[in-house]
């Protein structure tokens, strides 16, 4: 199950981690129109990406188990499981890079470790209130808290953050149209 999840989270911190040269070209240029156009693509990318695994999760994930072990039951029903919340992830991933790549490091950081923290604490609290089993749907509370909680703070930090004065041109000193 971890090794899929990493095909999964690998490929997406690779898409996620390269737009971030675009957010902050155009955040240094104070385009607020394209920073707003890329974070729409890169979340649109990023959660195609990952709608992609997940119906490969369900249709091919006994072929990708039996590379690993023979018994393929237990750790398919493991990857069906981890793999529950990863459409919110792609989100969670596009917009924590998106707040890395425009120099938000402040905003990035504690949403990362969010996740992190909500998936340890699901890891001691399932097991002890439904049992053993249950340690697998940590990564799924986790995948769906912490995307929850990426848009509530980009819903609510967003326009403050590219509420730069107008770009002008050096020619004219005029808004570019």
């Amino acid at each position: 199950a971890q090794s899929f999840m990493l095909v999964v989270t690998m490929p997406l911190g690779g898409i996620s981690a390269g737009t971030q040269t675009i957010l902050a070209f155009n955040y240094g240029a104070r385009n607020r129109e394209r920073i707003v156009q890329a974070q729409k693509y890169i979340v649109l990318m990023c959660a195609a990406y990952v709608t992609v695994l997940f119906i490969l999760s369900r249709l091919a994930g006994p072929l990708f188990v039996r590379l690993f072990t023979a018994d393929a039951g237990q750790a398919f029903d493991a990857i069906k499981v981890c793999t529950l919340a990863i459409i919110p992830l792609g989100v969670q991933y596009a917009l924590v890079d998106g707040f890395t790549g425009m120099g938000l490091v402040q905003l990035s950081l504690p949403l990362s470790a969010f996740r992190k923290v909500v998936y340890f604490a699901a890891l001691f609290v399932l097991p002890a209130a439904f049992g053993a089993r249950s340690t697998f749907y940590a990564e799924p509370v986790s995948d769906i808290l912490g995307p929850l909680m990426s848009v509530a703070v980009y819903a609510l930090t967003i326009r403050k953050i590219l509420s730069f004065p107008p770009r002008k041109t050096e020619e004219d000193g005029k808004e570019p149209v």
